[in-house]
């Protein structure tokens, strides 16, 4: 069996970010299946680390604009509201290149992540054997939008536009050969599938223990603006309620970011910035306390699972756990915060208890274990497309 992987918005065999981690896992699954083919629009010169798998193109392809943009999407989405291409502008050099590949070799299975992409690159019509991971709803990323927008006629656009984009993605996931989600509380379409976010480390990582620093660790890019504000928010409105309790608390960042924002960090009292790290599963394992303090965003945290993957007792706003409520519980599998006095107030407890620690961080991995592995989403994602095509023997 031959499997193109198309990719135009994240990174591939990185760990870069969660939207790279969703991309690695979903072409490590392929490759349990078939022999994969990766066309990246987004990086240069990549090359594979995934066992049955080749990189045929990788160049970057710019985005393609238009200052009539604007007036198409709005004509387009009264004329033909569940038309993909009302909403995403197809990239005629991206589509070009697909073709062409698809042309000159047969392909039983075609898959990308998210929408957007198989549209940009031409890919609705193989729907017959097009796979796409949406991950998150877009309609989602509307919604984050939707408070920024100052100006009436905008929101009201933007809201016209959720309206219609809910309805064009039902449609359009239903037609496909499969589709899968990540948030257990947004099927998109009566054939999606739920499949979780995971990472793409399998790494055992010892129990906390009482000779371990009062370590509070942060994952997260700072070009990622939901995870920016809530490290900012934290340092400066939670931590320094830590630090009345536990003056020798140390918060430590790990993600890229500029200098700048990272030096402004660092000298803050007790707070270590570091940066982008090549070992990450280190960084957990002096860690004593997690935290994820995000305010705003779509989809479901990676970061939340990864804590929980790690073995350490995790504090979460409602945000950062959104999507997993069904299934981690608060107080049993991590530490739930709905304001600050309470975010620092259940730090505390965890850094000062240890059994409490060790309790929570065990149930916290156990569930996750089960629910959230490497191997269950490789299971799901080659259970779902034997539905759809013969595997070989």
């Amino acid at each position: 069996m031959k499997i193109l992987f198309i990719t135009s918005n994240s990174a591939l065999f990185s760990l870069d970010s969660g939207g790279a981690m969703r991309n690695n896992l979903f072409v490590g699954a392929l490759s349990q299946i078939g022999h994969v083919d990766v066309i990246s629009f987004n990086q240069k010169d990549l090359v594979s680390n995934v066992n049955n798998c080749d990189v045929i193109y990788s160049e970057f392809v710019e985005e393609e604009h238009s200052r009539w943009e604007f007036l198409r999407t709005w004509l387009s989405m009264t004329i033909k509201p569940t038309d993909p291409y009302s909403y995403y502008k197809v990239n005629k050099k991206r589509a070009e290149i697909v073709n062409h590949f698809v042309q000159d070799s047969h392909y039983d299975l075609i898959a990308c992540r998210y929408i957007d992409t198989a549209t940009s690159c031409g890919l609705w019509k193989y729907r017959d054997r097009l796979v796409i991971d949406m991950d998150d709803h877009p309609v989602n990323k509307l919604k984050f939008l939707l408070p920024l927008v100052k100006f009436p006629v905008v929101k009201w656009k933007k809201l016209y536009e959720i309206k219609r984009m809910r309805k064009m993605v039902e449609k359009n996931l239903d037609s496909v050969a499969c589709s899968f989600y990540s948030n257990i509380m947004e099927k998109p379409s009566s054939k999606s599938i739920y499949l979780h976010n995971t990472i793409t480390f399998d790494e055992a990582v010892a129990d906390v223990n009482a000779t371990m620093n009062p370590v509070i660790l942060y994952v997260g890019s700072f070009y990622h603006l939901p995870s920016k504000y809530g490290i900012f928010h934290f340092t400066n409105n939670i931590f320094p309620l830590i630090k009345e309790r536990i003056p020798n608390a140390k918060l430590r960042i790990v993600g890229k970011g500029e200098k700048e924002w990272i030096d402004s960090l660092n000298k803050e009292d007790g707070v270590e910035a570091v940066g982008f790290v090549e070992d990450l599963v280190s960084e957990y394992k002096k860690a004593r306390v997690v935290v994820v303090p995000i305010y705003q965003g779509t989809g479901t945290c990676v970061k939340f699972v990864e804590g929980l993957m790690m073995n350490r007792p995790v504090v979460s706003t409602p945000v950062g756990v959104r999507g997993f409520e069904e299934i981690c519980k608060d107080g049993r599998h991590f530490m739930l915060a709905k304001s600050d006095e309470e975010f620092a107030e259940r730090t505390v407890e965890l850094l000062s208890s240890l059994t409490t620690s060790q309790t929570i961080a065990k149930a916290g991995y156990e569930i996750a274990k089960k629910n959230f592995s490497q191997e269950r989403f490789y299971e799901i994602v080659i259970e779902a497309l034997s539905r759809v095509t013969t595997f070989p023997a």
